[in-house]
């Protein structure tokens, strides 16, 4: 099963579409053998999204399902397992495939705006549990009347509220009464509803939508999960562990998995071992290091570990004949990427620090293992946690201090990440940053033709700028066209002369005309440093001879006077730009 080729479409999460589509399958079925002999009776998984969790669960309710066909035998799933590594664990282990009834569903879509809109979306996972074993109960005249009346209510989608967070124990009782065998409960994505309803909260002052989404899910959890008796496994995978929520109250201290736990193997993101062999096995050997360089940097309990999503879809691309362009972002554009665009729209001293990082620098960050959502606004160091959970950090070490409390050295795991980090920097910048930046000063300048004033100005909103990774033309036009939008009409490489300045920004009477153009840190980076603070410069008056140019030979003033003749006074301005520095100089007609 492991040399099997991908379908080259969207990655299935089941397990049996795996092998029946015969896709290539790197083989993780060892954690089934750690998970029995592990001997947790409950057992939280915690990995960033798209980390393998639900395809986890789906390989383990095909081990563990018990459920008859239309001839009423069991059906038998040993097929799916032939040849893997789970095969190879002893009776023990092999004597649990195909015992227990499964109840399996999911929480990534339990959210909403209103509390209303939380339960129902939690009435449509219940309804789509019940679909294995929901009309064989109904059928199998065990229930009682009011039992009977419950379960269709599950079926159809329309519980109760007060009636929903029982679902998990009483489903767990009636099958037990219809096998007289115990049940294995899969929860896929808990943590979400909590995360949607607190970044909800964060954003509406005064609501209570996280306050009672934890209470719904958390009794929820807890009716199949604490001090059931009909249960054989359950396993709760998600982000994070976040016990302080009420979440696993009572639960008999569940075994966990988090990304710093010492495993016998990694049974959810690839091995380097396991990426050079999939390379290897496309042809691909030459396309390890841009791989490694956009999907590694994860560190799971010392382990190097990549990102499975995107790198499967990098490779399907590579196989498609898609060219460098099948080497991008995948994994930051399966959600929403909120968390990190209200640390950075919220938090400036942590946007500051996500700004070192994007330029090579790392945290020092204390680890707290058991996490409130309430905890990012009682204590804002838990963000760094946060984000090391859910994947958008990496640990390059984690010790315990003299206080023997645990901390870790963290930065930002790949490019990958660094694109979205960078892209919801942008956005801030932007969007948010920008748009509330007063510019009457920055604006006068350019009017009265000062240009040490307009460096001056220049020079202070680019301080507050967010990182030199971004220091390329399209970021400088982008930040000019923002703050000048906020006072006047601007227009953008619209066609003037004989050619197409950057930008024409006018009060309807006056306007000024900017040609910018930027010395790209990657060069700056090829001079030694001592050679820097003279070169620079220079470089810089070279780039203003170059815009002073194309202002002349163009004819940019010419052609905009004669195209606005309401405009009575243009200022033009050559202005280059090298990482938070700039240079001005004015064009005379």
């Amino acid at each position: 099963m492991a040399d099997r080729l991908i379908p080259f479409r969207a990655q299935s999460e089941s397990f049996k579409a795996f092998h029946d589509g015969g896709c290539y399958y790197v083989d993780k079925t060892g954690f089934i053998r750690y998970l029995v002999e592990r001997g947790d009776r409950i057992c939280v998984v915690t990995r960033p999204r798209r980390f393998g969790k639900t395809l986890m669960l789906k390989t383990l309710e095909t081990f563990f399902e018990y459920r008859l066909d239309d001839d009423g035998k069991p059906v038998d799933n040993r097929r799916y397992f032939e040849g893997l590594k789970v095969m190879a664990a002893g009776g023990d282990v092999l004597r649990e495939m195909g015992q227990y009834p499964v109840i399996s569903l999911s929480l990534k879509d339990v959210s909403g705006c209103h509390y209303r809109e939380v339960v129902s979306m939690l009435n449509d996972a219940v309804c789509r549990a019940c679909m294995m074993h929901g009309k064989r109960l109904m059928a199998s005249g065990i229930l009682s009347r009011v039992q009977a009346d419950l379960l269709q209510n599950f079926m159809d989608g329309n519980a109760a509220e007060e009636d929903l967070p029982k679902f998990l124990g009483l489903y767990s009782q009636w099958l037990w009464a219809l096998t007289r065998r115990k049940t294995v409960i899969l929860v896929d994505e808990y943590d979400v509803p909590l995360q949607q309803a607190a970044i909800y909260d964060s954003h509406h002052p005064g609501s209570d939508l996280f306050e009672k989404t934890t209470k719904l899910i958390g009794k929820f959890i807890s009716s199949g999960f604490k001090s059931n008796d009909h249960l054989a496994y359950g396993v709760i995978s998600g982000c994070m562990r976040v016990a302080k929520e009420s979440i696993f109250t009572g639960m008999n201290n569940p075994g966990v998995i988090d990304v710093n736990s010492k495993l016998p193997d990694e049974f959810w993101g690839f091995t380097e071992v396991e990426v050079r062999q999939m390379l290897s096995y496309y042809g691909l050997d030459d396309k390890y290091q841009d791989i490694e360089r956009w999907y590694d940097g994860y560190n799971f309990g010392g382990r190097k570990v990549f990102n499975p999503w995107s790198l499967l879809n990098a490779i399907r691309g590579l196989v498609n004949d898609e060219g460098e362009a099948a080497i991008q972002p995948y994994w930051v554009m399966t959600s929403g990427n909120d968390i990190i665009d209200d640390v950075i729209e919220r938090t400036p001293e942590h946007r500051a620090v996500l700004a070192g990082v994007m330029d090579g620098g790392t945290i020092q960050a204390r680890i707290y293992k058991n996490l409130s959502y309430r905890d990012l606004k009682r204590n804002p160091d838990t963000i760094w946690s946060f984000l090391l959970y859910t994947g958008y950090l990496k640990a390059l070490n984690v010790y315990k201090n003299y206080d023997d409390i645990l901390e870790a050295e963290v930065t930002v795991p790949n490019t990958e990440v660094k694109t979205v980090i960078r892209s919801s920097m942008q956005h801030w910048w932007k969007d948010i940053h920008l748009a509330k930046y007063d510019a009457h000063a920055l604006l006068q300048a350019l009017y009265d033709g000062d240009t040490a004033d307009i460096v001056r100005e220049i020079c202070a909103i680019m301080d507050d700028s967010i990182s030199v990774n971004d220091a390329r033309e399209d970021f400088y036009h982008g930040m000019m066209v923002g703050v000048l939008r906020t006072l006047c009409s601007v227009k953008s490489n619209r066609e003037y002369g004989e050619g197409r300045p950057d930008i024409v920004a006018s009060d309807g009477r006056r306007a000024i005309i900017l040609e910018l153009k930027c010395l790209l840190p990657s060069v700056v980076n090829q001079i030694p440093l001592e050679q820097q603070f003279v070169k620079v410069p220079a470089m810089m008056n070279a780039l203003l001879d170059e815009a002073e140019t194309q202002i002349r030979t163009r004819y940019y003033i010419e052609g905009l006077m004669f195209e606005s003749p309401n405009i009575t006074e243009v200022r033009a301005y050559a202005v280059s730009f090298c990482k938070k520095r700039c240079a001005v100089r004015e064009v005379v007609k």
